[in-house]
C-alpha cells in the first residue's frame, strides 16, 4: 500500500512538470519567436486549450500529498513557506494572464512573470531539498522549460514560427546539458547517490534524444527531461518514505478516492490532447 502511494505521487508529481512545464516555457519564448502580435498571439494559441488541463496534476498531486503524506506536507510548507507563497502566487499571476491576454499584450508582462516565478520557484525547492546552488537550479528549470516549450512550438506551429522556434529550443539543449551534471556535482550529501546518478543519465539521453529528433519525439524527449529532475530529488534524498506517509488504515480510506481521481484525470488530458490535436487545432 505504501509503495502505491509513493509511486502515485511520484506519477502525478512528474506528469505535472511535463505537462505544466510546456506552458510556462510557451511563455518564457512566445515573444522571441513571434514577430508581431499576430504571431505571439498564433503562439499563445497552441498551448492556452491545455493549461488547466495540464495544472490539473498539481491539483491533484497536492490533494495525495496532503492526504497520503501529513508529515512531508507539514515539513515541506514549514521550511519552504517563501518558495511556495512564490509557486502560487506565479500560477495565480499566470493562469489569470493566459484568460485575459487574448489579443492584448498588455499582459505579456504579468503572463512572462507568473511563468517565471513558477520555474524559478521549483528550482529553488529543489535546490534547498539538495543543498545545491538555488540560482544553479533556478536557471536550470527555466532553460529546462523554455526548451520543452520550444519543442513544443516546433511541433505545433509549421511555418517560420515554427522554424524560429526549433532554432531557439536547440540552443537550449547544450545549457540543459550542462546544468545537469553541475546540479549532481554541486548538490549537498545525498542519501542515495545511486538515484541521482540514474536519474541524471536518463535526463541527458532525452535531451540528447531532443537534439537529435524533431516533432513529437523531440516533445516527448523534453517532456521526460522537465518530469524527471523533482522526482529523482525525492528519490536521492530520500524525501518520500514511510515515516512521512499516514497510517496505514487511512491510505485504504484513501484508496477509493485514488482510483477515481487518477482515471478522470488521465481522461480529462486524453480529452483535451485529442480535441486540440496536431492538425486538429
Amino acid at each position: 500500500m505504501e509503495t502505491l502511494w509513493i509511486a502515485l505521487l511520484g506519477f502525478l508529481t512528474a506528469g505535472y512538470f511535463a505537462l505544466a512545464g510546456l506552458d510556462y516555457g510557451t511563455a518564457l519564448l512566445f515573444r522571441f519567436v513571434g514577430r508581431d502580435q499576430r504571431e505571439r498571439t498564433r503562439a499563445l494559441g497552441a498551448m492556452t486549450p491545455f493549461v488547466l488541463g495540464n495544472e490539473v496534476w498539481l491539483v491533484a498531486a497536492v490533494g495525495v500529498l496532503f492526504g497520503a503524506f501529513p508529515r512531508l506536507e507539514g515539513e515541506l510548507l514549514s521550511g519552504e513557506h517563501g518558495v511556495f507563497v512564490t509557486i502560487i502566487t506565479g500560477l495565480v499571476v499566470f493562469t489569470a494572464s493566459v484568460q485575459l491576454r487574448g489579443a492584448n499584450p498588455a499582459w505579456d508582462v504579468p503572463l512572462i512573470a507568473g511563468a517565471l516565478a513558477v520555474a524559478v520557484g521549483w528550482g529553488v525547492l529543489a535546490a534547498d531539498l539538495t543543498g545545491a546552488p538555488a540560482p544553479l537550479w533556478a536557471a536550470g528549470v527555466v532553460a529546462l522549460f523554455t526548451l520543452h516549450g520550444g519543442t513544443f512550438l516546433a511541433w505545433r506551429l509549421p511555418g517560420r514560427t515554427g522554424d524560429r522556434s526549433r532554432a531557439l529550443a536547440r540552443s537550449l539543449v547544450l545549457p540543459c546539458v550542462l546544468f545537469v551534471p553541475a546540479a549532481v556535482l554541486l548538490a549537498g550529501p545525498v542519501r542515495h547517490p545511486e538515484s541521482a546518478v540514474v536519474g541524471a543519465v536518463a535526463v541527458l539521453v532525452l535531451l540528447l534524444g531532443a537534439w537529435g529528433t524533431s516533432g513529437r519525439t523531440a516533445f516527448l524527449c523534453t517532456a521526460g527531461a522537465c518530469a524527471l529532475p523533482v522526482p529523482v530529488v525525492f528519490a536521492a534524498q530520500g524525501v518520500v518514505g514511510t515515516e512521512t506517509m499516514a497510517h496505514t488504515n487511512t491510505l485504504e480510506v484513501l484508496a477509493p478516492v485514488a482510483l477515481v481521481v487518477l482515471p478522470l484525470v488521465l481522461l480529462f488530458q486524453w480529452a483535451t490532447w485529442w480535441m486540440f490535436r496536431a492538425g486538429h487545432a
